[in-house]
């Protein structure tokens, strides 16, 4: 979408204040940076250690040792449209069908489900609508999906259409807030609500609640983890930012003071220790732009620059980009051992998941009025293979399982 400069969005403020995703922020936010923020409430007690295992045992049994000869299997999540319903399955990686469903998730009509795999199981955690609130903000509620069993709602409050984030030890965190006072009607009608916004940690066996980062604005986005770190996107009135948040103690170190409030499409490349994202250019708002931030020095690189806003980036496993280069032509990896040009023809190409010995990403091929497509990319060779999934529904990727569990 093509702004005459920063200061015209075209979105309205009812609009934007009911999707808080990152694409949607086109709004008036420039100026400087403040004082790094802190906290200014004592740390919630700590999460029992037995929430924070990967599962209770109570949750999930020992997984059996894979078979690293052998494709992997993802469990990804089907919604039909409109309806109130998704359902869980497992789906071996090149398999000629998708597996039955594993469990249902009950949720708002049409809602928007978006999950992660619990690192080294077969859990799931989930975000759907479940409050049927006029404001769409935080109408979201978190739940953990277990194969054969029925899901567990552990919260809610959280942000309309957000992903959890499963760190590798197995923590879980989400995005959650409460709505603040809408704007005067006279006043510049550009100007949006600012909310009350935390980052929180969710014990998986209890439900259990402590909040490790709070921010008044209009955005706080897990963007990833680091050196078990939190990476958090920040959008306020006057500024966007990019923070490391200790989930432990609270501390807050800014990384990138002032950067356009468009960024998007975030991904971790953990052995150059750097945050990759998309972001609109600073001067040229018809030029979308893919950086490359250091975590540890701040430093930023421009990698790529495209009239296109659909490059949805991502750090290639073992070195590289990934990303679609122009208009809608596939996707497109630099900088990696393996050719991959457009494997499944024209479309967007967005990886979804990692595996947990990085052999194997996996994506989703949309095209204009078409269910996306789940496929898979070996990392080593440029392999793909299908994903299968049921017919007819929209699809949200969780992640690589582990390989069944032992009776």
């Amino acid at each position: 979408m093509r702004l005459s400069s920063y200061a015209r969005s075209p979105l309205t403020r009812r609009r934007l204040n009911r999707i808080a995703l990152p694409c949607a922020l086109l709004a008036a936010l420039t100026g400087t940076m403040m004082a790094v923020l802190a906290d200014g409430d004592a740390p919630a007690p700590a999460i029992s250690r037995v929430g924070r295992l990967l599962v209770p045992t109570a949750v999930a049994a020992p997984a059996a040792p894979a078979d690293p000869s052998a494709p992997p299997s993802v469990a990804i999540l089907a919604t039909p449209p409109g309806a109130a319903r998704t359902t869980l399955h497992i789906a071996p990686v090149g398999g000629a069908k998708a597996g039955p469903a594993l469990a249902t998730l009950r949720h708002l009509s049409d809602a928007v489900v978006r999950a992660r795999v619990v690192p080294r199981t077969r859990l799931v955690v989930a975000t759907a609508e479940t409050s049927p609130t006029r404001d769409r903000s935080f109408n979201a509620s978190l739940f953990r999906i277990q194969p054969g069993a029925e899901p567990v709602a552990l919260c809610d409050g959280v942000v309309h259409a957000s992903r959890p984030l499963v760190t590798a030890a197995g923590r879980v965190f989400v995005s959650r807030g409460a709505a603040g006072p809408e704007p005067e009607p006279d006043n510049n009608p550009a100007q949006l609500r600012v909310d009350a916004l935390t980052i929180d940690e969710v014990d998986l066996a209890t439900g259990a609640i402590r909040t490790v980062h709070r921010h008044t604005g209009h955005l706080a986005f897990l963007a990833g983890e680091w050196n078990s770190e939190l990476v958090l996107y920040r959008v306020s009135p006057a500024s966007a930012d990019i923070v490391l948040v200790d989930p432990d103690s609270g501390a807050t170190r800014v990384i990138a003071p002032s950067i356009p409030p468009f960024a998007r499409d975030f991904s971790i490349d953990a052995a150059a220790g750097a945050l990759v994202f998309q972001e609109r250019h600073e001067t040229d708002p018809g030029t979308w732009v893919i950086d490359r931030l250091d975590l540890a020095r701040g430093k930023r690189t421009r990698l790529e620059a495209s009239a296109s806003h659909g490059l949805a980036p991502y750090a290639w496993p073992g070195g590289g980009l990934a990303y679609t280069p122009e208009r809608a032509t596939g996707l497109f990896v630099v900088g990696a051992r393996a050719t991959i040009r457009s494997p499944l023809g024209p479309g967007i190409d967005a990886i979804q998941a990692v595996s947990q010995d990085a052999a194997w990403v996996a994506a989703l091929h949309t095209n204009p009025s078409a269910f996306a497509v789940p496929f898979a990319i070996r990392v080593e060779s440029g392999e793909v293979a299908t994903i299968p999934a049921p017919p007819g529904a929209r699809i949200a990727v969780a992640g690589f399982t582990a390989a069944k569990e032992e009776p």
